[in-house]
């Protein structure tokens, strides 16, 4: 099978509900790494790995005490369970999950590839679709308790052919964490250290095989493909942010901590209390360029 990946962007969200890497999302005696994937610029007429193409596979894990038979399915979510202004995809045929049945014993690990394939349509182009990958037990004999997740890929289509036959790879197998960090009882016009104010320190991990090179940046909503709760405005457009080291080389298996500062601006009285803001990690040297982001909450007295 070919795969091609120029131009494609990975975003990994990572949240204490939807998660990538930091924390895994459960659900009964089962849990998987990918909560939540957005990539971008995907071309027509080509098959995508997020495994190849981000190093990016499915884990599933049997966290019960008995061994169970687990599927995983590629399904067209509902119109009313697509984010992001995404589209349901047009045909289950788009996707596909390899292995997507196994045996899982007690605490075992596997990894599933999602795959993504493109039909050659200039229709699609520009739009923005999203699948869900089921990852589920089934029921033996005598049982009538079955349980599974949902990890949700949403996708865009680029606005142009692809035209290389070049192969460029990403590499997502890094951590940022806390995944999901909240600042409560703020003061305007006050310089906050991070530190004080976490229960654990911010540190971004190099989970994979090599060295990688990350660059740590707040970025505003706007740019970032995170949407805030109700209620929530975008925190950078309200608060000054400082951010260090913001280039991080770590050897593999190597974590570091990042420090900072914030500080709400003095503006009279503060109309609004409840912010949402977020910290990307990203791979600066990598062909297809990888993202993690943390969220953070931030409420004003």
């Amino acid at each position: 099978m070919n795969y091609n990946y120029k131009t494609a962007t990975v975003i990994a969200l990572t949240t204490a509900i939807v998660s990538c890497f930091a924390s895994a999302s459960e659900s009964g005696g089962l849990s998987c790494s990918v909560g939540e994937v957005v990539i971008e610029n995907l071309k027509i007429g080509q098959t995508y790995s997020l495994k190849a193409l981000a190093n990016l596979p499915l884990s599933v894990t049997n966290t019960d005490s008995k061994p169970v038979t687990v599927r995983v399915e590629p399904l067209v979510p509902a119109p009313t369970e697509t984010k992001q202004g995404a589209e349901p995809i047009p045909a289950l045929s788009w996707a596909k999950a390899v292995p997507d049945s196994f045996e899982l014993a007690p605490q075992e690990t596997k990894a599933v590839e999602m795959i993504l394939t493109i039909p050659e349509d200039e229709a699609y182009f520009g739009k923005k679709f999203q699948v869900n990958f089921w990852s589920h037990t089934l029921a033996k004999a005598g049982e009538f308790l079955a349980y599974g997740l949902s990890s949700r890929v949403i996708f865009t289509v680029d606005r142009v052919r692809e035209e290389s036959k070049t192969m460029p790879k990403g590499d997502l197998s890094f951590s940022i964490l806390p995944a999901e960090i909240s600042l409560k009882n703020l003061s305007t016009g006050v310089m906050y250290n991070l530190k004080d104010l976490l229960e654990k320190p911010l540190k971004v991990h190099n989970t994979s095989r090599k060295k990688l090179v990350i660059e740590i940046k707040a970025l505003r909503l706007e740019e970032s493909a995170a949407s805030a709760p109700e209620g929530y405005i975008d925190l950078w457009k309200s608060a000054e942010v400082s951010l260090s080291p913001s280039i991080l080389s770590l050897e593999p298996g190597e974590e570091k901590s990042i420090s900072g500062t914030i500080r709400f601006n003095r503006s009279g009285k503060a109309s609004h209390k409840d912010f949402m803001g977020v910290i990307c990690a990203a791979v600066t040297d990598q062909e297809v360029k990888t993202r993690i982001y943390s969220r953070i909450y931030a409420h004003l007295k």
